[in-house]
């Protein structure tokens, strides 16, 4: 299960970092700074930088996904959450 535990990791800080404002944050920095002066090209780099956050927070669901699927399989629907946190905390299956 130490596949499932990286995976199930790996995903939930995909999903997370997904969410992160990042484009904003260094469309902020760039205009500070004089780097950056064409709303179309603000508006390009926004663009862009979701469309890879997506692809990011996409692979986070596929990875942590695939865990969540087959644990709820082993165990049921409703206990799949459960061992899901547990796994995600301790690593430990049972």
């Amino acid at each position: 299960m130490k596949n499932g535990l990286f995976r199930l990791r790996a995903g939930i800080v995909l999903i997370a970092v997904s969410w992160l404002p990042v484009a904003q944050v260094v469309l902020i920095i760039a205009h500070d700074n004089g780097k950056l002066t064409s709303e179309h090209a603000s508006e390009t780099f926004r663009l862009a930088v979701w469309g890879v956050q997506t692809l990011i927070g996409l692979v986070g669901i596929w990875l942590a996904g695939s865990v969540a699927i087959r644990t709820a399989k082993q165990s049921g629907w409703r206990a799949a959450p459960k061992k899901m946190w547990h796994l995600f905390r301790t690593g430990a299956t049972e």
